[in-house]
């Protein structure tokens, strides 16, 4: 019997192993470019995992994550690699922040994903309106938002409660708040900070964004209709009337013009309060320790009628014409990231804002707010802020980044005059888009 069995196992064997490599054969593997590293890495980690071994498997599709960095060494591996020609090299799937959408919006083999989705013969309005606008491009939806976030106002509610503060909800309260909050030794030396920054593009998105209800920081909507021509702030007199309180808040000697490290020094306890991403959360709790109670508000108006809110940031998932499997393929695996259940299992783990309307409804979600109230109030301000107030895709994004941050810190520290500042401003981040249109033959 036992000879019996040996022959007809030896027998059956290469028809075993055929069918096991067939099956292995129909596994479709796309490989997914991403910047998440540390906490965020782990949690897309166990994503990749959930899936591989879930819908996945259902589906015969098997993801490869790859880390390539930063967000920006992402976006420059895409780049040479869309440059050198060779396309079969090109990623499935990549996640970028806001400043390679330039890039993609002018790679001829991007796949906006309004498109991918309808050939799959689906749409996105499981996404919620917040995030869709903040990746729409001449009206249709270029990226699928994934680690979304907002600018929140953190602040060292332990000491508030000993000023007897509450947030401020303007920049007149916080200007009224700084003396208060700032403390000197016996020589007058500053030894804690009211507040710490120097506002950049991501800050004067939502300082201008927020004005009368609605307002850009260049034409073209910030660029989210087309490549930007102009600055507006200058006509429209939004950023001066930022710069206007900004500069009485400097004035109190309670704002500290730090460009790095501004996270470490409000953990010290030597600034009591920041501007920071919501997705900072989970890393500045760690952070903290327990020395002192974190709270979080929104982000201060500039005035009564700043009453637009803030924008929603982060980053997307961007893919490019391959196969139709491939193409098929990759959907699934965007809808599982975005699903309502894994936004829920991303934005516990990192802190990022779900993007996936219905998770805001699920119970899990509630529970979790309820018991963890500090990411109650970043959800939100999202969900009360205008879906338009959108972040700046702009050519020669970094360059315009440090015309912000270098010409207000110089106005502040060096006395200049506000419209001047401003007039310099514009002067400086219109010649690079001139030139960047020049360079393009516009």
């Amino acid at each position: 019997m036992r000879k019996v069995l040996a022959i007809m196992l030896l027998a059956v064997a290469p028809f075993l192993l055929f069918a096991g490599g067939s099956s292995e054969q129909n596994v479709k593997t796309i490989t997914w470019w991403h910047s998440n590293s540390g906490i965020l890495g782990e949690a897309a980690d166990a994503l990749v995992e959930e899936f591989n071994s879930t819908t996945g498997a259902e589906n015969g599709i098997r993801v490869e994550a790859i880390y390539q960095g930063s967000a920006n060494d992402t976006l420059t591996k895409v780049r040479a690699v869309w440059q050198a020609g060779d396309t079969s090299q090109l990623p499935d799937l990549v996640q970028l922040d806001s400043t390679g959408v330039v890039d993609m919006s002018t790679n001829p083999d991007i796949y906006y994903v309004e498109d991918l989705a309808a050939a799959q013969g689906d749409d996105l309005s499981f996404i919620l309106d917040h995030a869709l606008e903040s990746m729409r491009y001449k009206g249709k939806v270029i990226g699928l938002p994934f680690n979304a976030s907002t600018l929140l106002f953190y602040y060292n509610k332990t000491a508030f409660d000993e000023a007897g503060l509450e947030a401020p909800e303007t920049l007149d309260d916080l200007i009224a708040a700084a003396p208060l909050l700032t403390q000197r030794d016996g020589n007058g030396n500053i030894t804690r900070y009211a507040i710490a920054s120097v506002p950049t593009t991501y800050e004067l998105c939502s300082f201008i964004g927020m004005q009368n209800g609605l307002s850009y920081i260049t034409d073209m909507s910030n660029g989210h209709d087309g490549t930007p021509t102009r600055t507006v702030f200058r006509e429209e007199g939004t950023l001066a009337a930022f710069l206007t309180k900004w500069r009485e808040l400097y004035q109190t000697g309670g704002l500290n013009n730090l460009t790095s490290g501004v996270s470490a020094e409000f953990a010290a306890g030597r600034t009591v309060s920041m501007l920071a991403s919501t997705s900072n959360l989970t890393s500045v709790l760690e952070a903290i320790d327990g020395r002192f109670e974190l709270g979080v508000a929104s982000v201060p108006k500039v005035d009564e009628n700043a009453t637009g809110g803030v924008n929603l940031s982060g980053g997307a998932l961007f893919t490019f014409h391959k196969t139709e499997e491939t193409e098929s393929a990759v959907w699934t695996f965007m809808k599982f990231l975005t699903s309502a259940r894994s936004q829920l299992e991303w934005h516990i783990a990192t802190g990022y804002l779900p993007v996936n309307r219905d998770t805001y409804n699920m119970e899990e979600y509630i529970a979790h707010c309820q018991a963890n109230p500090l990411f109650q109030v970043a959800s939100d301000q999202l969900l009360a802020s205008n879906p338009k107030v959108v972040g700046l895709w702009i050519p020669s994004a970094y360059q315009v980044y440090y015309s912000f941050q270098s010409n207000i810190r110089s106005m502040l520290e060096n006395g200049g005059d506000i419209e001047e500042t401003v007039a310099r401003m514009a002067d400086e981040i219109d010649g690079y888009l001139d030139e960047f249109h020049i360079q393009n033959g516009d």
